[in-house]
């Protein structure tokens, strides 16, 4: 459950700390006051979009803060989640997140401390908060919340994402034919295109790593005579001219030998004038190898910067490196292959289509199936919660009609409608033409409660869900909201003292002026603050003695009401 909220800087709301306990706390206030600014900070920490205009005036940025007490059964998910994001798991704090939205730049999203994206915010904290509002009477009006609403009853989400992922199958497929059929009418030319194109770079046919020895070979044959010089003169010095370097230090050694008295002292000088004439034989080897390399045809230079020529006006005029043009060259010759067999290419992508379309076919009409069974379901359970609301008159049915002829789409082939009769003797009609404001209000908490029964949601949000209601049926929503309270947190902006009776803690919201400001602030009140506030909601601006003794009749119904359910 939620164990406190902090906001700062959204709408009205200046700095507001709250707390939150278990069981039923209800919100009341003045029209305007901004009670359903509690709720846009909830739907704000659910992932909701983060407007600019939400930002109080005069503030950079709003941020809205929570801890959660996740319970035992929703720990183990709430932890994958984490660990799946590499977030810092649940302990003894709970779960911490928080939502800051700038007035100029993007917002931010905090779990655990950690900056997340916004899908990850609600991801995390989806699972923990269900926030039902005067929205939800619109979508629960219009034909896609009804179908969304039996979905969610019926746990249909994996049959939904078959069908949805089969007409994305299907799609591709016919995108693919589709695609084949518009080159059909250009084909032929597309196709002498291509061959040109493959003619192209199989008549140069670049090789791997060829431009890098080419360029090095036309280095060594740009210096080649200078090269060839440099290595003749070196045999002709060291050792083939006359007097050659080789020559006269062995004729050296010799005379060294051969000196009168010759011993140990004179071994050495040998052995050194040895070295240098083995040095100078190796040395005019060594040029002759080279004057052997650099011994080129005259035209090959020629030769070579041609050859250079071909492979970068190749280069160019495809826009590729000389690596990629043997990659381009497959895919040019992949789509000349197709275009040769376009007719054959056309009927296997026909026959794709088919069985993609019979594989979505197939898909829907599970879906369908199972649909209707989830209907007749969710139809005699919510008839059951219309009773306890006052409405045991009323009839709602869910009907699931498959649309004949048509192709599924993402959400399969049914139009879902909710057929609604608040009257005896009155055939059902669809819903959007003949349930009024109050008569929606109680059938979605109707279908909430019907929702909530083996959910795992934490805490419940109602934001006036009693609009367009009074008297009995005011009590009996909010009896409702009482037992729904028993195994949930619920959270309720309400403008009916019969229902903020019965809330276990009541908090009040107020505008204020301070400082040429109009603040909005929000006070937990006590036994004596909720008899005022409860004599305000039923007198008006004019509290007199009969609307407190009415208000503290109403808390002690609510306490007489709590006795006898803890005795059940």
């Amino acid at each position: 459950m939620i164990e406190s909220l902090h906001i700062r800087g959204l709408a009205l709301l200046e700095d507001v700390a709250l707390s939150f306990g278990p069981g039923l706390t209800v919100l009341t206030g003045q029209t305007g006051a901004g009670k359903s600014i509690i709720i846009d900070a909830l739907v704000l920490l659910r992932g909701g979009r983060g407007r600019p205009e939400l930002v109080r005036a005069g503030e950079d940025r709003l941020v809205v803060e929570a801890v959660f007490d996740v319970p035992a059964g929703l720990r183990p998910l709430v932890d994958e989640r984490l660990a799946a994001r590499g977030l810092s798991p649940l302990d003894e704090e709970g779960l911490v997140v928080r939502r800051e939205v700038v007035r100029q730049g993007r917002s931010r999203c905090f779990v655990q401390g950690t900056l997340v994206t916004k899908a990850v915010l609600a991801e995390v904290v989806g699972p923990l908060v269900d926030i039902c509002s005067q929205h939800e009477h619109h979508v629960l009006a219009r034909g896609d919340g009804q179908r969304d609403v039996l979905d969610r009853y019926g746990g249909l989400e994996a049959a939904r994402e078959a069908v949805a992922a089969c007409h994305r199958a299907f799609r591709r497929a016919e995108a693919g034919l589709a695609e084949l059929d518009a080159v059909g009418d250009d084909g032929p030319e597309r196709l002498s295109f291509l061959q040109h194109q493959i003619e192209l770079i199989e008549r140069v046919d670049p090789a791997p790593g060829e431009e890098a020895a080419l360029r090095e070979r036309l280095a060594l044959v740009e210096h080649a005579h200078r090269f060839a010089a440099i290595a003749h003169e070196v045999r002709e010095v060291l050792y083939e001219g006359d007097g050659a370097v080789v020559e006269r230090v062995g004729a050296l050694a010799r005379s060294v030998q051969a000196a009168p008295g010759a011993d140990d002292r004179l071994a050495r000088l040998v052995e050194v004038l040895a070295g240098i004439e083995a040095a100078c034989e190796d040395a005019a080897e060594e040029a002759r190898r080279l004057e052997a390399q650099v011994e080129v045809d005259p035209d090959e230079m020629q030769r070579l910067q041609a050859r250079l020529f071909e492979l970068e006006s190749l280069r160019r005029r495809f826009g590729s490196s000389f690596e990629g043009l043997r990659e381009r060259l497959e895919k040019l010759r992949g789509e000349a292959g197709r275009l040769e067999r376009l007719d054959e290419e056309r009927e296997r992508l026909r026959a794709v289509v088919e069985a993609r379309r019979d594989e979505l076919e197939r898909a829907a009409r599970a879906l369908s199936k199972a649909r209707r069974r989830a209907a007749a379901k969710l139809s005699r359970a919510v008839a059951r919660e219309l009773g306890d609301l006052a409405m045991a008159e009323a009839r709602c049915t869910v009907e699931v009609r498959w649309n004949e002829g048509a192709v599924p789409g993402p959400f399969g082939n049914d139009t879902v409608v909710l057929q609604f009769s608040a009257n005896p003797g009155e055939p059902p009609a669809p819903l959007s033409k003949v349930a009024s404001g109050g008569e929606l209000s109680r059938l979605l908490l109707a279908i909430k409660s019907v929702a909530s029964k083996g959910a795992q949601v934490v805490t419940y949000v109602f934001d006036e869900v009693d609009a367009g209601v009074g008297g009995a049926v005011a009590e009996a929503i909010g009896r409702k909201l009482q037992r729904a309270a028993e195994g949930h947190q619920v959270l309720c902006v309400t403008h009916l003292p019969q229902i903020a009776a019965l809330g276990d803690a009541h908090l009040r919201v107020s505008k204020h002026r301070a400082g040429g400001r109009t603040v909005t602030r929000v006070a937990a009140l006590d036994e004596k603050g909720r008899v005022e506030e409860l004599a305000r909601m039923l007198a008006g601006s004019r509290v007199t003695k009969s609307a407190r003794e009415h208000a503290r009749s109403l808390l002690a119904a609510r306490d007489a009401g709590g006795r006898r359910r803890r005795r059940r």
